[in-house]
């Protein structure tokens, strides 16, 4: 998630002294500095003791009654450019969650440039806002069939945030064109970050003037506000990265590093037919063939009537115990009443392995779970609904150890336990039915 540090800039922070804002919001809006404060704060100032993100000095956010706002403004931003932020919030615990209120915590905030733009999401530009218990982020930008469209992410409930410091990383390209991206991670006390928000697409409108400009505080809009007052929050460690800066540049100081995902499981096989089946081998009877990005099986042996699948391919590659399967399969309907197709897996060779059957009709020879053990079919599930000829379906197996979960379309067949096969390779079959198989992926 990091940059070339050697070219990561941090263009704008506010940590330790207010004055390095842009500009502070609260002496000049409605009830005037009797009504609205913003001071420096240290862990005891004033014969009260405050929180401090870190360094000597956090930034107290206050409005009475008779206020509108408590903010710190930060520089603004270029349209089609993109950066990074980072900043602190501590709710006090004391805090009360009115149903009838909301609170405004962080801003990027716009002066329309088009005249009678709508916003609908109330407040200008995208913000984070507290209503009721919940805690969300609301995104406002250019739609795709509108002028301005808004999305609401839920954050937190109010619960789980009181009485700690919550950090905030964002990147995001400010655009009202489709390659716009913006992220959000959040980090309440001691836990680690969670990622909230990944989306892609519009995140602004070309057409304003300037980019959005970062504020963070407190704004209550109207001075005869309901619930709780006066209302207060402090706020810490702001910083602003372009486009080479990275999260741990901005992310606020001493906080613990974004919990990475966790890496995709190794792909063992993937298949799509595109061009050949080089990687198979038959087996047993039929004819196996690549048309129109698919594997065919044609020409079927139908004489070996006693066989669980008279016709048999698999892959080269050797599977491990544990994996999941997918595939897209179907027989070919015919006259018959009894079209199939089969998935195999954990196979040894033609005596012993395991496969799932799925048949227009149903017996304990077919459309169900099996294992091959000497020859011999044993089902050891049962399949509730059988296929339609000619259709195809997305079959999904499981295995874990001895625990094997089959799936038709994402909709569990069948969950057992048999520790007869472990390792083995994977393929296709048919008792004695053309089918057609794609997309095999083995993770």
């Amino acid at each position: 998630m990091g940059a070339n540090k050697s070219d990561a800039a941090i263009i704008d922070s506010v940590r330790e002294d207010i004055a390095t804002a842009r500009s502070r919001e609260f002496s000049k809006s409605k009830g005037g500095s009797a009504c609205n404060r913003l001071e420096n704060v240290t862990t005891f100032t004033g014969n009260t003791a405050h929180p401090v993100r870190a360094g000597k000095q956090a930034f107290l956010h206050w409005v009475n009654r008779c206020g509108e706002r408590s903010e710190l403004a930060m520089q603004r931003t270029v349209i089609g450019n993109t950066y990074w932020y980072g900043w602190s919030m501590f709710i006090p615990s004391n805090w009360e969650n009115p149903a009838d209120d909301y609170d405004i915590l962080t801003q990027w905030s716009i002066y329309p440039n088009v005249p009678g733009r709508r916003m609908p999401c109330s407040a200008v530009g995208s913000y984070i806002l507290r209503s009721g218990d919940s805690i969300s982020f609301r995104l406002q930008r250019k739609g795709e069939n509108s002028d301005s469209e808004c999305t609401r992410y839920s954050l937190a409930n109010l619960s789980e945030v009181r009485g700690k410091w919550v950090d905030f990383v964002m990147h995001t390209k400010w655009t009202g064109n489709s390659d716009g991206f913006l992220k959000l991670w959040m980090k309440v006390g001691n836990e680690p970050y969670v990622e909230k928000i990944n989306y892609s697409g519009r995140t602004y409108w070309n057409d304003e003037g300037t980019g959005p400009y970062f504020k963070m505080g407190l704004y209550k809009g109207d001075p005869n506000f309901k619930g709780a007052a006066p209302r207060y929050l402090y706020t810490d460690e702001y910083r602003l990265g372009d486009a080479n800066s990275s999260f741990e540049e901005v992310a606020p100081s001493g906080s613990s590093q974004v919990q990475p995902p966790p890496p995709p499981p190794p792909q063992l096989i993937f298949e799509d037919f595109s061009t050949s089946a080089n990687n198979f081998t038959v087996d047993a009877g039929g004819s196996w063939s690549i048309n129109s990005g698919k594997y065919l099986l044609r020409n079927t042996n139908s004489s070996l009537i006693d066989v669980p699948n008279g016709n048999i391919t698999v892959h080269k590659t050797s599977v491990p115990t544990n994996f999941t399967l997918t595939a897209d399969a179907g027989a070919t309907a015919g006259s018959s009443d009894w079209d199939d197709f089969s998935v195999i897996f954990n196979y040894q060779n033609q005596q012993n392995y395991y496969y799932a059957s799925f048949n227009e009709s149903d017996n304990d020879g077919t459309h169900g779970l099996f294992k091959v053990v000497g020859g011999v079919a044993t089902q050891i599930a049962n399949f509730d609904n059988t296929i339609r000829g000619g259709a195809t379906y997305n079959i999904k197996v499981e295995k874990k150890g001895s625990t094997v979960n089959v799936y038709r379309d994402n909709v569990l067949q069948a969950a057992v336990t048999d520790a007869t096969f472990s390792g083995g390779r994977v393929g296709f079959g048919s008792r004695n039915n053309p089918a057609t198989f794609d997309n095999l992926k083995v993770e």
